[in-house]
């Protein structure tokens, strides 16, 4: 299935999810497809100037039932870090399927880039992620995918985020819902 997706975000930053394909083999469903979003002037700004951005994409499966809310079956999480190291005049890329803190990267898998639009393509791009095991999709029953993606404001220092609080800059944000189907 590959659908071009409106934006139905309240961010101010226009994102769209290209190319969207799900698919399932014998153990898990996969979610490939691209973002297409521009940064900002003042995102760009930040970065060359040191400031790490956050990104993150969040995807639930939910199976409904008659009786009550939904049933939530999946959740998966990607988070996406981008840095410019000034010294080495290289963009770094790391991506986590957990939230970077304080303590660390933890597990994450990390990309060096000489250019800014080879970095920031990487972290547009989402290349067969694992969302789900193959035994949460259920062909009989209702289900539906949302998707979110969104720039992680909450991890970015603390005088900025209270700065980027009111700035239509610093909104970039997707979100999304349909049907759950898969491609035969």
């Amino acid at each position: 299935m590959s659908l071009a997706l409106p934006t139905l975000s309240q961010a101010d930053t226009p994102v769209e999810l290209q190319s969207l394909k799900l698919e399932r083999d014998e153990s898990s469903l996969y979610m490939s497809g691209s973002w297409r979003f521009d940064l900002p002037a003042a995102l760009e700004d930040a970065l060359l100037k040191g400031i790490t951005l956050y990104f993150v994409t969040e995807v639930d499966i939910s199976q409904e039932r008659w009786y009550f809310y939904n049933q939530r079956v999946a959740h998966a999480e990607r988070h996406v870090r981008l840095f410019y190291q000034p010294l080495t005049r290289r963009w770094r890329v790391n991506i986590s399927p957990q939230s970077f803190n304080v303590s660390g990267l933890g597990m994450s898998l990390g990309q060096s880039y000489d250019t800014a639009e080879e970095a920031i393509g990487a972290v547009r791009r989402i290349v067969q992620w694992r969302i789900a095991n193959a035994a949460d999709y259920n062909p009989d029953a209702k289900q539906t995918i949302s998707i979110n993606f969104r720039l992680d404001l909450k991890q970015l220092p603390r005088p900025l985020q209270i700065g980027a609080a009111g700035q239509s800059d610093w909104n970039i944000g997707f979100s999304k819902t349909q049907r759950l189907e898969l491609t035969p």
